[in-house]
């Protein structure tokens, strides 16, 4: 099975577009540096204006350097390659709103959230990174509140770190965080960090993402850019033309960073909302967003960049039907995009909530989307003409060899959390049942992050603390 939403013709006609308005138009970088960098490489560059134009010629060389995979570290020595063909999730494991389980409502996180969220990513081998919210917990009231949800999530897991920051004393913290982490101190070139850098949508890169471009290239970063246009206000109110907008910005990001550092691995990204015209609102996950996915996937891939997609979430702040609709069409166009980083598995609330029973019900889209593309495997179609012959008019197949071969294969859908009764016994909702697994994968859980890193980070957050 095989979702896809772009022509082989409308794909070229977005990147005939493309190198138009970066070549005639270009973007506004917001810092001399990258301006004086992008005139030594050929770029078109005019200081006064802060503007950088990139011929198409240029263009192609850049891209043209971009690597097809890139290695993952962790500080459990584990490593994940990606771009080997396999899908790999981003985890967040906290938001400005958690669905609270017991009273169906949104509140504020608290300190058992982002521990109970960063375990469900750790024991989750398809999670090879893991990102956090900067937002405080209800626990504490002081100046403290974020830096013990950081310290709480820090000492949980051992996955590749994913850093989102807005601020260059984040990027700082940072940095500290990774010296301390990395095992001989040293984070330049260690693969244990990837960084997210913002574009000022329409066509800016302001100063404090430039210094974010800067110091991720500089220490070998992974990049992913951070590219939401709203459709009606920051970019066109038509999908096909935001589309080619962020197509526009994922390209010229990746030229950038291969002119700071040619083979720095970059990932195109692309996260589009639509503008709600009543308010003026942002509605990160409406139906739009299911095809803005896929289409910018196709366009990754025919360029052979590196890809990753959101792959929840919904509107909904509730457990209902919309939520997991939306939820299910998400996690089947990302999955089946082909995307080597998929991310946003559990959201809610507009891609402002978080659920920890949604982040395991995310996990059962991911399977029920794997086993959809998977499709009618013909492998025992042979051995299914034998059965259907030996049992003749009248027979059964409960006992039948190719019947007791493939029962615990896979090869008729079953599921761990869905209600698979039918309506025969009574069963726990899907709900329930994610809310028990909850329980039992947090319980008596023990940290893997070596114990010497543990004390370097106890003893970081201790001396911080001491200034509140």
């Amino acid at each position: 099975m095989k979702i896809s939403v772009l022509s082989l013709y409308e794909i070229e006609q977005i990147k005939a577009e493309t190198e138009k308005l970066i070549e005639e138009m270009g973007f506004r970088v917001c810092d001399d540096r990258l301006l004086k960098k992008a005139k030594a490489a050929g770029a078109v560059v005019n200081e006064q204006e802060q503007t950088v134009k990139i011929p198409k010629g240029l263009l192609h060389e850049l891209l043209s350097s971009l690597p097809s995979s890139y290695s993952a570290r962790c500080i459990d020595g584990k490593e994940y390659t990606i771009g080997d063909g396999k899908q790999y999730i981003s985890s967040v494991v906290t938001d400005p709103w958690i669905l609270d389980y017991e009273t169906k409502l949104p509140r504020r996180p608290s300190l058992a959230d982002v521990r109970d969220n960063t375990i469900l990513a750790q024991k989750n081998p398809r999670v090879f990174q893991v990102s956090r919210m900067d937002y405080p917990v209800t626990d504490f009231s002081d100046g403290t509140s974020s830096l013990r949800a950081l310290e709480a999530h820090l000492l949980n897991h051992t996955k590749h770190y994913a850093v989102y920051v807005a601020s260059i004393e984040s990027m700082n913290q940072w940095l500290e965080i990774g010296r301390l982490i990395a095992p001989d101190g040293n984070l330049k070139d260690s693969g244990l960090m990837s960084m997210a850098v913002g574009v000022l949508t329409p066509f800016v890169l302001s100063g404090v993402n430039a210094e974010l471009l800067l110091t991720a290239t500089e220490h070998g970063f992974p990049v992913f850019p951070t590219i939401c246009p709203m459709a009606g206000t920051t970019s066109p109110y038509n999908k096909a033309a935001t589309l080619l907008q962020g197509n526009v910005e994922n390209l010229f990001m990746a030229a950038m960073v291969q002119m700071l550092r040619p083979g720095n691995p970059y990932l195109y990204g692309f996260g589009p909302s639509v503008s709600e015209m009543h308010q003026g609102q942002s509605l990160y996950y409406t139906m739009d967003k299911v095809l803005w996915k896929t289409a910018a996937a196709e366009l990754a891939k025919s360029y052979g960049m590196l890809v990753f997609s959101e792959c929840g979430g919904t509107l909904s702040h509730r457990y209902d039907m919309q939520s997991g609709a939306e939820s299910m069409l998400f996690m089947l166009s990302a999955q089946n995009s082909e995307s080597d980083i998929i991310s946003g598995v559990g959201s809610t609330c507009n891609a402002n909530g978080l659920s920890s029973e949604m982040i395991l019900i995310g996990g059962e889209w991911l399977e029920i989307a794997e086993y959809l593309q998977r499709g009618i495997s013909f492998e025992y179609f042979d051995e299914g003409i034998e059965s259907i012959r030996k049992q003749g008019q009248g027979g059964h197949f409960l006992m039948d060899d190719l019947t007791i071969k493939l029962l615990r294969s896979g090869e008729i859908f079953s599921s761990g959390l869905l209600d698979m009764s039918g309506g025969y016994v009574a069963s726990p909702s899907i709900l329930e049942k994610a809310h028990a697994k909850v329980a039992e994968l947090t319980a008596d859980y023990v940290s893997p992050v070596p114990g010497d890193v543990q004390e370097r980070i106890s003893r970081y957050f201790h001396d911080l603390y001491k200034a509140f």
